[in-house]
């Protein structure tokens, strides 16, 4: 039996990398499934591969840092498909801050990241919380990071970005138990297109960029997508308030001295 059957979801950031995957796991697993995203023909290409493998899917073009986009994301749920069961907000940039030492960084970019990895987050959740309860309950789940939980040099506004993720996930379970459960997956690193997107930002080839260090430990974006999924079924029922790493056991290695 499929373990979404019957459930409405919106991933934002499904236009490409761990977003897209989520996506089309949730598709696949029986969800009639809204993708949000900035960038429209990657998006179009997500709700065309869950229609053409029999899926039900529609694109909402959606900015995460407007409040009032991510409300009509909410809205274009509910209108189309009936409800609204499961949030997952997984749009995020590294920015051109990332890379940058604190000290030297513009703090417009600072707070863009912020904007967008933390701020997406909160939109997300404000404007879906009132449509699940609506629907009579469900799950989110929002995309943390391993560099939310440890420190990287030149990741001040990413790791930032991402700390605060899992301070309003633990508030929000608290707040919504047990109509909504609310937990946090914190990927490693994963070979998608984020940091070819940096390299957009940045004018520069995606080869001359790097945001993690030599030999670090990668993990499929396909896996990662497993963990939303286990988060926001049935089988997580009794899971709350929780970061799961998915980073290839990244996070029990001790971290190299200072």
């Amino acid at each position: 039996m499929n373990k979404l059957d019957g459930k409405i979801a919106i991933v934002t950031g499904a236009g490409t990398g761990l977003g897209r995957e989520v996506a089309l796991l949730y598709a696949a697993e029986g969800a009639r499934v809204v993708v949000g995203d900035i960038r429209e023909q990657n998006a179009e290409q997500t709700v065309n591969a869950i229609r053409n493998a029999g899926g039900e899917a529609i694109f909402c073009r959606t900015d995460v840092r407007d409040s009032a986009q991510v409300e009509e994301l909410v809205a274009a749920a509910e209108r189309e498909f009936g409800g609204l069961h499961i949030m997952t907000p997984n749009a995020g940039i590294l920015g051109t801050a990332t890379g940058t030492p604190f000290a030297d960084l513009a703090l417009d970019e600072f707070w863009r990241v912020v904007d967008v990895n933390f701020g997406g987050v909160v939109n997300a959740f404000k404007h879906a919380i009132p449509a699940i309860l609506r629907a009579g309950g469900g799950a989110m789940t929002a995309t943390g990071s391993l560099g939310g939980h440890r420190a990287a040099r030149t990741l001040s506004a990413y790791g930032s970005s991402k700390a605060a993720i899992t301070a309003l996930v633990r508030t929000l379970a608290l707040e919504l138990h047990p109509t909504i459960r609310v937990n946090e997956v914190a990927p490693g690193g994963m070979p998608t297109e984020m940091l070819a997107h940096q390299a957009e930002e940045r004018g520069a080839e995606p080869s001359g960029v790097s945001a993690r260090p030599a030999g670090a430990t990668l993990v499929e974006a396909a896996d990662v997508a497993r963990v939303h999924l286990f988060l926001v079924s049935d089988e997580a029922a009794s899971v709350n308030g929780q970061t799961l790493f998915a980073d290839g056991g990244r996070s029990v290695v001790m971290a190299p001295a200072v």
